[in-house]
């Protein structure tokens, strides 16, 4: 392959990685866990490792090689490719760290990257971890196009020789792969130890060659989302094969990373029963679900809650990080409280905690948490109180994510939004989530309140959407004049009852500049009301104007004269259509 078509393909690598690491993404990948729930992967870092040198000691005029690879480990995938692209001898020294993580997150991705990974094949001896993503099913605000997903497996297995460092796989797709790629991966990728595949509507086979690895650290089972559902309530769970059990209860003994999960409770639900069997002393992180309400209306579907049986896995492992669980209640509220009670002495490494907040009444241990996600479902306004005294109780939280549901937007909720944030005040990231009508007055309450968190870094918000709506920058600018000293604000404008929930979406990087004006580099995409997907990138400067409120009221004033305008056109055109 020709220089030029190399350094395209390993362009197009680069834009795929830089997607999940821009510090929008980064945020995302946090919280895995996300606003609406639509997306989750053990995550593939993109740190570089140290970088393998030729022989020399200078790279670009004086520069040590070990200044260069400091830089790199500091770098962005894209910045990576470009800082390659200035010599041959500098090419070749971050290859390393170019290929180190590949992210192939569209059918486009992997036809190109494949491609090119076929014609110089060397460049996978750098592969150390791989994510491959052929019709990914979460696209937005484009759907992606259709690949061939048997093609894209046996792409993989004429790789595989080559992938001699590859220690991190994930397969993200419509449907398992062909058996004959796990099989060949657990044959000629000795390295290989981090697996996770999402699972579509095939069954999995009893001896499937996805059971014979050993001695992985990581291990994920996800059913994806998407898979259509009559029922609102959990199916009866399917048994998971022996294999599977015996692979990671009897030869895997060192997992530090374990997900058995679902993203469409409703369609397809796995029994993690026997997980109970196992005994993991370096168990770090762990993601189970999803649990909710059976056709008898207990909680389940796995004794494990409902009888309180989790609490003696969970105190045998005194490593855990990382706790996760996934909780469906689409359409009946969680119950006031639940079988979840700790002993006093488990869990006391646990940092990071998802999952509803009736599972943290009895907490042993609630100054380690550092990080809390409730966007499992809605807090409605009744439930505050209980919550903001779950909030107070746990006096080191620097990260929250929150799921509130307002019945009446145009109310003062200005109460309910600050006692939020009085309950936590030593927020460094706050998320907050509000997906049905999230107007102008609850805006303005819930800005109201950012003076309340003095340490906050990173705001973001996902509400209600209009397309009457001020524009995302608009609110970007509200969030950073009521907070300056915010680095990164990002938004998600969203539609309950539409099939794609998601409508816009802005991503906005602060910088503060020495002559008092603020400029934000800003990434915004989304669906127009009129015409198709947009993608736009720019820097935007601005006077913070604190304490000026002029600038508010004339923009909102400007914006109802343009709502106005714009009925009146459409009414108007109505109307002649009814007269003709």
């Amino acid at each position: 392959m020709p220089l030029v078509l190399q350094d395209r393909a390993a362009t197009e690598l680069a834009r795929s990685s830089l997607a999940a690491t821009t510090p929008a993404a980064k945020a995302e990948k946090r919280s895995r866990k996300k606003s609406l729930k639509t997306f989750f992967q053990i995550p593939v870092t993109t740190k570089s490792p140290v970088v393998a040198s030729p022989e020399g000691t200078t790279v670009v005029g004086s520069l040590p090689e070990d200044i260069v690879r400091e830089v790199v480990e500091r770098l962005q995938p894209n910045d990576i490719l470009n800082f390659s692209l200035t010599s041959t001898h500098l090419r070749r020294l971050l290859l390393p760290a170019l290929y180190d993580t590949v992210v192939l997150k569209s059918s486009r991705a992997c036809r190109t990257a494949l491609f090119m990974f076929r014609e110089k094949r060397y460049l996978c001896e750098y592969i150390r971890k791989l994510a491959v993503r052929p019709n990914y099913y979460l696209a937005w605000p484009k759907p992606d196009d259709y690949l061939e997903e048997e093609w894209v497996a046996d792409m993989l297995i004429g790789l595989s020789d080559d992938l001699t460092l590859l220690n991190t796989f994930d397969w993200d797709a419509l449907e398992l792969p062909p058996d004959r790629l796990w099989d060949s991966l657990s044959k000629r990728c000795p390295t290989l130890k981090s697996i996770s595949t999402n699972v579509g509507r095939r069954n999995l086979l009893p001896d499937s060659s996805l059971f014979r690895f050993k001695d992985l650290t990581s291990f994920s089972l996800i059913a994806r989302h998407g898979l259509p559902s009559t029922s609102e309530l959990l199916p009866v769970p399917e048994d998971l094969p022996d294999a599977f059990w015996d692979m990671i209860l009897n030869r895997c003994p060192d997992l530090e990373e374990l997900a058995i999960c679902t993203f469409s409770p409703t369609t397809r639900l796995f029994n993690i029963d026997r997980i109970m069997e196992g005994s993991w002393p370096s168990l770090h992180s762990l993601t189970l679900g999803s649990f909710g309400y059976t056709n008898d209306f207990s909680l389940g579907p796995s004794t494990l809650v409902s009888e309180g049986t989790l609490s003696e896995f969970l105190e045998g492992h005194k490593a855990l990080k990382y706790l996760r669980f996934l909780w469906s209640f689409r359409h009946f509220m969680s119950p006031d409280s639940i079988v979840f009670a700790l002993p006093s002495n488990s869990l006391p490494a646990l940092t990071t905690f998802i999952g509803i907040y009736q599972q943290l009444a009895n907490t042993p241990n609630p100054q380690t948490i550092e990080t809390l996600d409730l966007t499992c479902e809605p807090i409605y306004q009744s439930r505050m109180s209980a919550v903001c005294s779950i909030l107070r109780g746990l006096p080191n939280l620097t990260s929250l994510e929150i799921w509130v549901h307002l019945f009446d937007s145009d109310h003062d909720n200005t109460h309910s939004f600050h006692s939020i944030m009085e309950a936590c005040p030593k927020l460094t990231d706050f998320h907050f989530m509000c997906t049905n009508s999230f107007t102008a007055k609850p805006l303005k309450h819930l800005l109201s309140g950012l003076h309340l968190l003095p340490d906050l870094k990173r705001f973001s918000l996902t509400k209600g959407h209009k397309y009457f709506d001020e524009t995302m920058l608009e609110t970007a600018m509200k969030v950073v004049r009521q907070a300056p000293k915010v680095k990164q604000v990002n938004l998600r404008w969203a539609r309950e009852r539409c099939p794609n929930h998601l409508k816009q979406e802005g991503s906005y990087d602060v910088v503060h500049e020495e002559t008092g004006m603020c400029a934000m580099n800003v990434i915004e995409k989304g669906i127009a009301l009129v015409g198709g997907p947009f993608f736009r990138q720019y820097q935007h400067t601005f006077n913070l104007g604190i304490g000026q409120p002029a600038e508010w009221q004339k923009t909102v004033s400007q914006k109802t004269r343009v709502v106005r305008k714009r009925v009146s056109s459409m009414l108007s055109i109505r109307q002649m259509a009814l007269n003709e």
